[in-house]
């Protein structure tokens, strides 16, 4: 029993051996690939779970306050002037204005995206789409971006935050979108005033 197990670990060393000679690794840190740990995608068509967590908030507030006071007189008239009586003209402008805005918006979400491109660097171009309709009402979750081969965890999910130029789309259509819409008139008002 004990000679089995030294052929098995001449034969692991042997192998190691051979890999070390032809420069390729047991373990790639990179790609994931590896004797010994899970599978992780790394070429064009693997699938990844991007794990959707965002959240914003954005206040700004502004104030202004002007007065302008101007006062212009002039006395009575004399010699053949003299029929000018006194006269003067105040004017005051005054101003104040305020204004604040104030958004927040939070999406959570997990959607399945594939690789699409491998770039020159060893970076990752992913894309992905979910459409879900239940009962008339549809829901369309896009998302694209470039992310790092190491931000995949082992089990094949990324954050959100960790993709760069990530581009995420959330819309619904239906009936509850066309009911939270304002109608026709309300959009006519609002444009004219």
């Amino acid at each position: 029993m004990r000679k089995r197990w030294i052929m098995v670990l001449c034969g692991l060393a042997s192998l190691s051996a051979a890999s070390c000679v032809a420069g390729e690794p047991l373990v790639d840190l990179e790609s994931g690939a590896s004797l010994v740990s899970n599978y992780k995608a790394h070429r064009v068509g693997d699938i990844i779970t991007i794990m959707i967590v965002e959240e914003s908030t954005a206040n700004a507030t502004a104030k202004t306050d002007a007065n302008n006071k101007s006062e212009v007189s002039g006395g009575p008239g004399l010699g053949f002037l003299d029929i000018i009586t006194s006269w003067g003209i105040d004017t005051e402008n005054k101003y104040t204005g305020d204004g604040r805005t104030q958004r927040t918006g939070n999406l959570n979400a997990e959607i399945t995206a594939r690789i699409v491109e491998v770039l020159h660097n060893g970076d990752y171009r992913l894309a992905g789409t979910r459409m879900v309709d239940i009962n008339g009402e549809r829901q369309l979750i896009e998302i694209s971006g470039v992310c790092r081969a190491r931000d995949i965890l082992p089990d094949n999910t990324i954050y959100s935050t960790y993709i760069a130029d990530a581009r995420i789309a959330y819309n619904g259509t239906g009936v509850v979108n066309a009911t939270s819409e304002p109608g026709v008139i309300t959009k006519l008002v609002n444009w004219l005033f």
